[in-house]
């Protein structure tokens, strides 16, 4: 049954910390758990005085009310920090006013506990003060009074009954419960303690253990490998599982106001020198750091010790970037290209803030739960993501959203493990060093990757925590825009926890902006690029814009290249340092970009003439060759490489054209590449819905900067019946993407006339999207016959007296008994492959020439001789 307790009488309340606030064990529960990153770190109070945590610890006990605080350690079983609690301890009951001066053996208050020594109490001095606990040490022992010398299972036994007492509020405190539970000697009398104090307690009177873990889950699975305490251990799991329950309590990190009073600590009694001016914005950068104020004190110290001064220049080295900068983060965020939406978001965001501000400040504001902070960032890399994810921490911070408002950053691999039940740790810790700030998880989509392994493991414990922590977290996910929507549309969860109106687009930064960061990065260097090499640099930027892919690193990127022409420089000048850049300080992969006169049609087009029968393909592309030379020499500039319809019967060139075409559209400067992609039918269709789409596009993103050849186009739709079907989506994702990628692809679609123009028949914007058709003709019998004497020339064979007609005579016949699939050229090559079979066998016979006879031509299809 439960007992009571009578308040004694009450003592002034010692000056506490932020970081342990009375509410913590005000909670009514058997135990309270104490743990978080502030375990074991030093507090500065009000009186700006440093102490442990075991000194604010009693501090914050004292100021909840509790009379008598009892402290144990493996070292020190029972022991007090103040005298109050001593002698509240040491009175034996029934004792009176009048026997109290009596001298003798202090004996136990409890005749239950009976000790090696009997009823004697070993309680040691007292502690010097009635009120308060030693101010000088930090040890357990230190101005305390021990009771050294018992055993475990006495002290469990002394403690037991200490928190029995009905007399006087009592808190039993383990200031290092992680050793306490795992090496104590009394593990069977410990857990029955336990168990018995959570289903009988005194009201009022509480176990407070203090756990050096990070977080409350850390805190479970010790407790669940130690296997000593279920009572405990089943405490915390249901905390952990309930948040809003009480008896758990995290002890964070300082923040400004406590890290001012530490600045001012070691100013006034060290003689710290301080720049006024700067001390605020010095308070707001330290305490945007995830560090302990130990850490910090020695920070101060170490300043001290050099003779240094606090102020913006002294703490960068701590704080890296954070005060570089004398602007606000909304104007920071406000000075960043294509960043306008965003900034309206936090503007309105701002808005509503004030308002319910004012709103509970007049008491018209009601509770309910707080608008969705948390964010979706999709965009290429180089967009500034990154930047503005520290941006929103400071935002946040400002707004008082977040008390900190650093910003811890992540990716999806870093809080995935490889094992079953690991996944789940790493991101409650990475969400632990992210509380009262910003939790960046960029590349995000890679949790839904692995939805089949532990990715979703990561997900789920993600979700709980982002609800548990709803007012000290926001987590922002970032990744490619494609990829985002994917990630998000994979759990509802998600989903509903990222609205729309949170979900911000990054788009890839224009050519003028990657310029100017380009010069930007130059001019950090000291470097000062010449005419010319500016006006190459800037055509350059142009040339990786207008080639970029969704892997295109934007500001990354122009970074990269003023690193490059850098080196390239340095080695040029050496200690020449005062010429500027020229255009060969520029790598030559990037010179790639750089526009390139056309050459004359008869150079460009000299790959061609040692094919037969080509000469309306020529023409054609000595007219494009001929527009581009024209708009150069007015200075208006290139055009986008047209995509061309290749109209003939098989064995016309249209392949061969087409693989060398590349090439000379890269000589015209159209490409940059210049490569070939070869596909069919089969390439670009498959027989499940949604998959051929992504075959279009993997085929696409082969060919950027090339050339994408479709041999047979017509073979696309020629089972949809002029209807929808796999063919019609194959068609319509091509069309798609060469209007997204248009200037960056060149589409080559051959086959029969006839069936092209249906192709085009099929869908309007085919039509308009082939502007330039080229014709292939069948070859002619003396083109033929001299497509044969060159092949025959280039195996060092020619044709003997008579051998030209009979080649002729089966061509004629084999073309009018194959009319519909007279293969041309390759017909020729058949011919050829015939004849050297025959020559093989007078070669065999002895005759050694080199001459392909009359004899070595087959008989016409229809036997005419």
């Amino acid at each position: 049954m439960n007992g009571t307790w009578t308040k004694g009488s009450r003592t002034p309340r010692p000056p506490g910390t932020e970081r342990l606030a009375p509410e913590a064990v005000r909670t009514g529960e058997p135990f309270t758990v104490l743990y978080g990153p502030g375990v074991g770190d030093v507090f500065v109070d009000s009186t700006t005085q440093a102490c442990s945590m075991e000194q604010a610890l009693w501090r914050m006990l004292r100021s909840a009310g509790f009379e008598r605080i009892v402290f144990s350690t493996l070292h020190n079983p029972v022991y007090f920090r103040d005298r109050a609690s001593w002698e509240l301890s040491r009175r034996p009951a029934g004792r009176t006013a009048e026997t109290a001066g009596r001298r003798g053996p202090r004996t136990m208050r409890h005749a239950r506990l009976q000790g090696p020594l009997g009823g004697t109490q070993l309680l040691g001095a007292a502690p010097r003060s009635s009120t308060a606990e030693p101010t000088s040490g930090t040890g357990s022992g230190s101005g305390a009074a021990l009771a050294s010398g018992i055993a475990d299972p006495f002290g469990v036994m002394t403690l037991t009954a200490h928190l029995r007492s009905t007399e006087h509020r009592t808190a039993v405190v383990f200031p290092h419960a992680d050793e306490f539970l795992l090496l104590n000697q009394a593990p069977r009398q410990l857990a029955g303690a336990m168990a018995e104090w959570a289903a009988d307690s005194v009201e009022g009177n509480q176990w407070i253990l203090v756990f050096s873990r990070p977080s409350l889950n850390r805190v479970a699975d010790f407790l669940a490998g130690l296997g000593r305490c279920p009572q405990l251990e089943t405490f915390v799991n249901e905390r952990r599982d309930e948040p809003t329950r009480g008896g758990t309590f995290r002890i964070g990190l300082p923040q400004a106001a406590e890290l001012e009073r530490l600045v001012h600590a070691v100013r006034l009694r060290k003689g710290l020198r301080v720049e006024w001016r700067d001390l605020d914005r010095v308070v707001r950068g330290m305490a945007g750091q995830p560090e302990t104020a130990r850490i910090w004190r020695e920070r101060l110290e170490q300043l001290l010790r050099g003779e240094g001064m606090l102020n913006r220049d002294a703490v960068r080295p701590w704080l890296g970037g954070a005060l570089s900068d004398e602007r606000t983060p909304w104007e920071r965020l406000a000075a960043m290209p294509g960043m306008e939406p965003l900034v309206r978001r936090f503007e309105d965001l701002r808005a509503e803030t004030e308002a319910s501000a004012e709103l509970r400040a007049r008491g018209l504001a009601t509770d309910g739960e707080p608008p969705a902070r948390h964010l979706v960032f999709k965009g290429n890399p180089g967009t500034g993501k990154t930047t503005v994810a520290r941006l929103v921490g400071e935002m946040y911070r400002d707004l008082g959203l977040l008390s900190r408002g650093h910003c811890v950053e992540v990716k999806a691999s870093d809080l995935i493990a490889g094992y079953v039940g690991q996944t789940a740790p790493r991101t409650d810790e990475a969400v632990d060093r992210a509380l009262d700030g910003v939790l960046f998880i960029d590349e995000a989509y890679g949790l839904s990757d692995q939805s089949d392994g532990f990715g979703d493991e990561a997900v789920q414990a993600l979700l709980k925590r982002m609800e548990d922590e709803r007012d000290r977290l926001v987590v922002i996910v970032a990744g490619y825009p494609a990829k985002m929507t994917e990630f998000l549309d994979a759990n509802p969860g998600l989903k509903s926890r990222f609205p729309l109106p949170n979900v911000v687009d990054f788009p890839d930064y224009g050519p003028g902006t990657l310029h100017t960061t380009l010069l930007n990065r130059l001019d950090q260097h000291g470097l000062r690029p010449g005419e010319e090499a500016a006006q190459a640099l800037r055509q350059i930027v142009e040339g990786m814009h207008r080639s970029r892919d969704e892997n295109f690193g934007n500001v990354r990127e122009m970074r990269t290249l003023a690193d490059a022409v850098r080196s390239r420089w340095a080695v040029r000048v050496r200690r020449d340092v005062e010429q500027p850049v020229v255009v060969d300080d520029i790598p030559e992969t990037y010179r790639d970009h750089l526009p390139r006169p056309a050459p004359h049609p008869a150079e460009l087009l000299a790959g061609l003439d040692r094919y037969v029968g080509l000469g309306p393909v020529r023409g054609e592309l000595a007219g494009l060759a001929n527009r581009l030379r024209m708009r150069q020499e007015r200075g208006a500039g290139v055009f986008d490489p047209p995509h061309l319809l290749f109209t003939g019967p098989p064995g016309t060139g249209k392949t061969t054209v087409a693989r060398q075409l590349g090439a000379l559209f890269r000589g015209l400067g159209l490409l940059r590449k210049g490569h070939v992609v070869e596909v069919t039918r089969t390439d670009l269709v498959a027989g499940y819905l949604g998959q051929t789409a992504l075959r279009v596009r993997d085929a696409v993103e082969r060919s950027l900067d090339g050339v994408l050849f479709i041999d047979e186009a017509y073979s696309l739709v020629r089972d949809t019946g002029g209807h929808g079907g796999f063919g019609a989506e194959a068609v319509d994702t091509l069309l798609r993407e060469m209007e997204h990628h248009r200037g960056r692809l060149v589409v080559i679609a051959a086959g029969y006339p006839e069936d092209m123009e249906r192709l085009l028949d099929f869908n309007a914007g085919l039509r308009s999207r082939f502007t330039t058709k080229v014709p292939f003709p069948e070859f002619s019998l003396p083109d033929m016959e001299e497509i044969l004497r060159r092949m025959a020339a280039a195996s060092g064979y020619t044709l003997g007296t008579g051998t030209t007609e009979r080649v002729r005579l089966w061509l004629e016949a084999t073309r009018r008994a194959r009319r519909d699939s007279f293969g041309n050229a390759r017909e020729v090559r058949r011919l050829l492959e015939l004849m050297e079979g025959r020559k093989a066998a007078r070669w065999d016979q002895g005759e050694k020439g080199t001459e392909y006879l009359p004899a070595d031509v087959p008989d016409p299809p229809d036997g005419q001789g």
